[in-house]
């Protein structure tokens, strides 16, 4: 995964630039002087009672920020932990930022992006307190550092079928905002799913920008122009990019119903046009709930987490608005991607994706 791993930036827009540092909750205690602990209190099984999340952007994105946060909270609440909430801090003070909730007695950090790895683990080193980072399977210290990944591409290949069973145009599209690993593996797929179903349906492949992550008008002005080839699905993976592909699907004016898939979070509390098809969901509960097991097993650090369709951290959001018979077909590939029966494509790089994509 060598071009996620290299990327200063991953998720938010392509300037990073440093938000208004919001906590949300304060954490109860603090060492005040900065002071290293001692590296015995993460590696001796003690259970966390204080847990800190620090994401880039607003927690209300209904995206990537809002799960990684809704994901710590349920795991806060079930396990009776205090949460401190750091949003909106962007990427130019990462160190800092990750420092103060270690000082403030953080004993296990959600560095909720992948542009946080490198100063996550400085931080981690420094203070002594387990912290999680994204999408760097090396990204590995025993008792302090461990990391998250997807198999993304499982969730982008149901909803694949789900668009190929709902086209009435027979073409689809895909929208991305940025060369962005994730996106790619959702993309490739997205292709494979809508052909497995039909070959000869057109799928139709557009990107914003190279990081137009929070380009909005960007994702409308993209989104309308894969409407006028006649797309009448599309699957669009942006951050606040997306809420311009929401605004043009909302506003299309071809005739015709378009559909919207959405990626990581559910947008449809403000779907006020009901075109939110579905949206293949992230959930960060399992690989949060199993990384305090593994600080108080003392095991943290010695592998990563990986979200997919077997363990939940992969999903596709149910809608009223899909078929029964359609959903269970659905369901069908669903177990067979968990069972090892079906195989999904990864796409790693855009060639790949295009080769996926021109495959019917």
């Amino acid at each position: 995964m060598s071009e996620r791993i290299r990327r200063t930036r991953k998720w938010g827009s392509a300037v990073a630039v440093a938000g208004v540092a919001v906590l949300v909750t304060a954490a109860c205690s603090s060492s005040g002087s900065g002071t290293p602990k001692s590296s015995s209190s993460t590696r001796t099984g003690k259970s966390v009672t204080k847990i800190a999340i620090a994401v880039p952007a607003k927690v209300s994105d209904y995206g990537w920020n809002q799960q990684g946060v809704n994901a710590a909270r349920a795991v806060a609440n079930a396990t009776g932990a205090h949460l401190s909430i750091l949003a909106d801090i962007g990427y130019n003070q990462t160190a800092s930022n990750l420092g103060q909730l270690a000082r403030q007695g953080a004993q296990f950090i959600i560095a909720h992006a992948s542009g946080y790895d490198t100063a996550a683990r400085q931080v981690a080193q420094q203070y002594h307190v387990p912290i999680m980072t994204y999408d760097i399977p090396t990204e590995l210290v025993p008792g302090l550092v461990s990391n998250i990944t997807t198999s993304a591409q499982q969730g982008g290949y149901l909803a694949g079928i789900l668009a190929a069973k709902t086209t009435k145009t027979k073409t689809v599209g895909i929208v991305i905002s940025a060369s962005d690993t994730n996106w790619y593996e959702m993309s490739g797929g997205f292709a494979a799913g809508v052909h497995s179903v039909n070959p000869k349906i057109k799928i139709r492949f557009a990107e914003i920008g190279s990081a137009a992550y929070d380009d909005s008008a960007g994702g409308k002005r993209v989104a309308q122009t894969l409407m006028s080839t006649g797309a009448d699905v599309i699957f669009g993976m942006g951050d606040d990019a997306s809420f311009g592909y929401l605004q043009a699907i909302s506003n299309a004016n071809v005739g015709h119903k378009v559909w919207y898939i959405g990626d990581i979070g559910n947008i449809g509390p403000i779907d006020t046009k009901h075109v939110l098809l579905s949206s293949e969901l992230w959930n960060f509960t399992g690989a949060y709930t199993q990384a305090l097991k593994d600080i108080k097993n003392g095991t943290y650090g010695q592998h990563g987490y990986n979200l997919d369709l077997a363990n939940g951290g992969i999903s596709l959001l149910k809608t009223s608005y899909i078929p029964a018979n359609v959903w269970s077909e659905i369901q069908t590939a669903k177990q067979q991607i968990i069972s090892g029966q079906l195989k999904v494509p990864v796409a790693t790089k855009l060639s790949q994706v295009k080769t996926l994509v021109a495959a019917g």
